[in-house]
């Protein structure tokens, strides 16, 4: 129990070290992964926070998969950013196009580095017990299993690049989820996606974060408040946190975090003491199964007998 208890400890001092930059890499800190000549796959690309990624994706001297249901502005997009963009149609609840719009992207780039799961939607702000149960679920249906099925399809292409996932989260895969139920379920969701991948993915080199971001600035934030009693639980909230954030600001976040391959980004400031506050525990515990041998053994084995039921 004893010999447990120091083992975590070190652990623990050993992924804090990990967190600080330039020595972080003394400590195992992964890689960083240089977006420059890197393909990266972005949902949810055609507006909003998606589009602003995958410009400024581009200027880091990537080529990026514009991904989205609508392909008129995707295609606008792709034309604006020349011949190191791509535009694909698919929307995150049609696995199968998912599945095409990632061998399309391997096929015209030559393979899949990063994927940015960031396709969402905002729900209607009502109660579980007031909500059309069809508006409820077709917000999880977007906002939770779309991230998933994005995953899932360009899964392979990023373990053969030894890549990183980033899932787009939010404040509320921790923040009560008030007038907000679909979309908050979603995110908590999101965050134990995220958590899984990175401990599943690690023994094949591939890095899996989520991006805990505040309000931003975008249609969907605007959506989100546009009602009166959304409006009202904005109100009850301290400035600082519904203040938004610039897209700009947000998207930057989430590639700084690619980059530097991070389980975990934060933004705006506020976010990361808050989210501390609860999550040290949780960052421990991946960690802890991340280097078990036991649960290596696992994770492998049942890779291999999903191998042999597909043969």
């Amino acid at each position: 129990m004893i010999d447990d208890a120091v083992r975590l400890l070190g652990r623990t001092a050993v992924r804090l070290a990990q967190g600080v930059p330039v020595i972080g890499a003394r400590f195992g800190a992964p890689m960083r992964l240089d977006l420059t000549g890197r393909v990266v796959f972005v949902t949810g690309a055609a507006r909003g926070l998606g589009a602003e990624i995958a410009r400024q994706a581009h200027d880091r001297g990537a080529r990026v998969a514009l991904v989205g249901r609508r392909l008129e502005p995707l295609t606008e997009l792709a034309a604006e950013l020349g011949p190191g963009a791509a535009a694909f149609q698919a929307d995150v609840t049609d696995a199968d196009a998912l599945r095409r719009a990632a061998e399309e992207t391997a096929t015209r780039f030559g393979g899949i580095d990063v994927v940015i799961a960031n396709a969402g939607i905002a729900p209607p702000s009502h109660t579980v017990g007031t909500i059309d149960p069809d508006a409820f679920e077709h917000t999880v249906e977007v906002d939770l299993l779309g991230q998933w099925r994005t995953v899932r399809a360009a899964l392979p292409a990023v373990i053969d690049r030894r890549g990183h996932i980033a899932l787009v989260g939010s404040i509320y895969a921790f923040f009560n989820g008030v007038l907000a139920a679909p979309y908050a379920v979603s995110k908590a969701g999101v965050e134990q996606l995220a958590r899984t991948l990175r401990v599943e993915l690690a023994q094949h080199g591939v890095t899996a974060g989520i991006a805990y971001l505040g309000f931003i600035d975008t249609d969907l934030a605007a959506d989100a408040f546009a009602d009166e009693q959304a409006a009202a639980i904005r109100d009850v909230a301290p400035d600082f946190i519904t203040r938004p954030m610039t897209v700009e600001a947000a998207a930057a976040a989430v590639l700084d975090g690619v980059e530097r391959r991070a389980s975990r980004v934060t933004a705006p400031a506020w976010v990361g003491p808050l989210l501390a506050a609860r999550s040290v525990f949780t960052e421990v515990m991946d960690d802890v199964l991340i280097h078990n041998r036991r649960v290596n053994d696992a994770i492998r084995d049942a890779e291999t007998a999903a191998g042999e039921r597909d043969s």
